[in-house]
């Protein structure tokens, strides 16, 4: 994938005097005249090495949006080079800074490994949100096999629903047809949200032989949101006993949003 022109934001002014050493705002200017000269990747190989080595260098700033900045800018112009010296930066104190260093593993797409997904399982973890939003993003750009999944399946026994939330929705954007027994098991969870998500995954996944178990989901699950993800999974695989338990659905079930699904799927 080409990523294009890699442009930089500096910070104002203002913030570079109050924040950034003078070898920082030396280094900031170096970079946005070598990035806005052109495409990193279609530059002179000189060029595109003295970008590489000061973006490097900054990852070790002091500034957390100046290593953001590093780190984002070495993402888009995917330079294989720059992954070991990335992971690291998944610890790294700043929200900001570990959030961009696993999108930018998601756009490197480094060779798959236990170590690559035993991290990005890390920041799925995350206590920060966004954080855990750009390791699902990362998982899906990755595709881990089912094998190396393993990891992942293992934080829907987290006490946090939070982060059992970010780890379905991380199954949902992978082949994970070899966890769906798994993820059946584990489909009575006490959060309505992660219940919805096991049945996302294992409708996408499972198949037709799915079926039963996400019809049984749209009759007695007390979540409107969970009935509703079953309404529309059903309505995919469109089998005669899925038909039949979405009309039985429209006739009985009391929420207005599920019936509506219900009706879209026959």
């Amino acid at each position: 994938m080409s990523w294009g022109v890699v442009f930089i934001s500096l910070p104002d002014a203002g913030t570079l005097r109050c924040r950034m050493s003078t070898h920082t705002i030396v280094c900031s200017v170096a970079l946005a005249i070598l990035c806005f000269a052109g495409c990193a990747q279609d530059s002179p190989p000189s060029s595109r090495e003295r970008t590489v080595s000061l973006l490097l260098d900054l990852l070790r700033d002091e500034s957390p949006e100046m290593r953001r900045m590093a780190v984002e800018s070495l993402g888009k112009i995917g330079d294989q080079r720059a992954v070991d010296s990335i992971l690291p930066l998944n610890h790294d104190p700043a929200a900001i800074v570990r959030e961009a260093s696993v999108l930018a593993m998601g756009r490197l797409k480094p060779t798959v490994t236990d170590g690559a997904v035993v991290l990005l399982t890390q920041a799925l973890e995350d206590p920060v949100e966004s954080v855990r939003q750009a390791a699902v993003v990362a998982i899906g750009e990755i595709e881990p096999g089912s094998r190396l999944l393993q990891p992942v399946m293992g934080l829907l026994r987290s006490s946090d629903a939070m982060i059992r939330r970010a780890a379905v929705r991380a199954l949902l954007q992978v082949d994970s047809s070899q966890s769906v027994p798994a993820l059946i098991a584990a489909g009575g969870d006490s959060d309505a949200e992660v219940r919805q998500g096991i049945v996302a995954v294992v409708g996408e996944w499972g198949g037709a032989a799915a079926s039963p178990w996400i019809r049984e989901r749209l009759a007695e699950d007390p979540s409107p949101g969970v009935r509703a993800e079953a309404a529309y999974r059903l309505g995919i695989l469109s089998d005669p006993e899925a038909r039949a338990a979405l009309n039985r659905t429209i006739a009985k079930d009391p929420d207005i949003g599920v019936r509506r699904w219900a009706k879209q799927g026959i």
